[in-house]
């Protein structure tokens, strides 16, 4: 069993020693998702120390985890364990069988953050741009807005693995970022923890890397063409219909927020153009 090295008191969190992923799309909010599910759980007395390589690989500042084999998460299991309050791991990739089982098994719960695909193919294209000039590789293959649904497909694939799960908050980016203090009082929720919400978004705010990029409200209505717009929409449907629509409608009781199998683009991604 991997012991971590620590120095504070234990304290009893009502959950035990859960993994708590933060997954996120790119350009979604997902950073200020995880900060806030991390502070909180920090200023609740719940310390968030750096796992072991041999859970997540090497991470220096946090702990953001890529592909998972049954090793690691095992590894991370042990770990959460050792602490005996839930940890925070932030991802962009899929959940892998070992994740799936650890899910299922209830050592795990998640929050999945996503976005209107218009602003998402939008930011995307700002990073293109940006990464071309500086001669990054991030997204410098993103040059159209072709270029974006093609990753596009990928990603959607990948998030709605999550919705298949149970225990999974989705947070929506128009209100994640527009309507900052519901979303942190649901994030506290989720993960329960007892602290005023203005401490933690405050905290947040003022004190952490959060990559916050313009926070317009709705840029493709005046930086998009209506037909792009269009056919984003029809490329996209039940994105829009049960994740955007209606997202106040979706289960909150720790059912799967879709059920196995729901497509929420034309026709299933290529998994291969998603991040990885």
């Amino acid at each position: 069993m991997t012991q971590l090295a620590h120095n504070f008191k234990p304290r009893l969190h009502p959950m035990g020693p859960k993994i708590i992923f933060s997954y996120g799309m790119t350009k979604c909010g997902s950073t200020l998702a995880f900060e806030l599910a991390r502070t909180a759980l920090e200023l609740a007395g719940f310390p968030q120390p750096i796992m072991p390589k041999e859970a997540i690989g090497v991470n220096k500042h946090i702990n953001f985890a890529r592909h998972l084999t049954e090793k690691q998460v095992t590894c991370l299991e042990d770990c959460a364990y050792d602490l005996g309050h839930p940890i925070v791991i932030k991802t962009h990739t899929r959940p892998d069988p070992p994740v799936i089982d650890l899910i299922n098994r209830g050592k795990a719960i998640i929050h999945a953050s996503y976005r209107d695909p218009r602003e998402m193919i939008l930011s995307m294209l700002d990073h293109g741009r940006k990464s071309r000039l500086a001669r990054h590789n991030a997204f410098s293959e993103i040059a159209s807005i072709d270029d974006a649904i093609f990753n596009l497909h990928g990603q959607v694939d990948s998030f709605t693995q999550w919705l298949y799960r149970p225990n999974c908050l989705p947070i929506y980016y128009h209100d994640l970022a527009f309507r900052m203090p519901l979303m942190t009082q649901r994030i506290l929720e989720n993960i329960m923890i007892d602290l005023p919400m203005n401490k933690v978004k405050n905290h947040v705010l003022n004190r952490r890397f959060i990559q916050f990029n313009k926070g317009v409200k709705n840029r493709y209505q005046n930086e998009m063409d209506p037909m792009d717009q269009k056919r984003i929409r029809d490329e996209f449907p039940n994105l829009f219909k049960l994740l955007i629509r209606d997202r106040m409608f979706l289960p909150q009781d720790g059912r799967p927020i879709l059920p196995e199998g729901t497509l929420l683009a034309k026709t299933r991604g290529d998994t291969g153009c998603a991040l990885p």
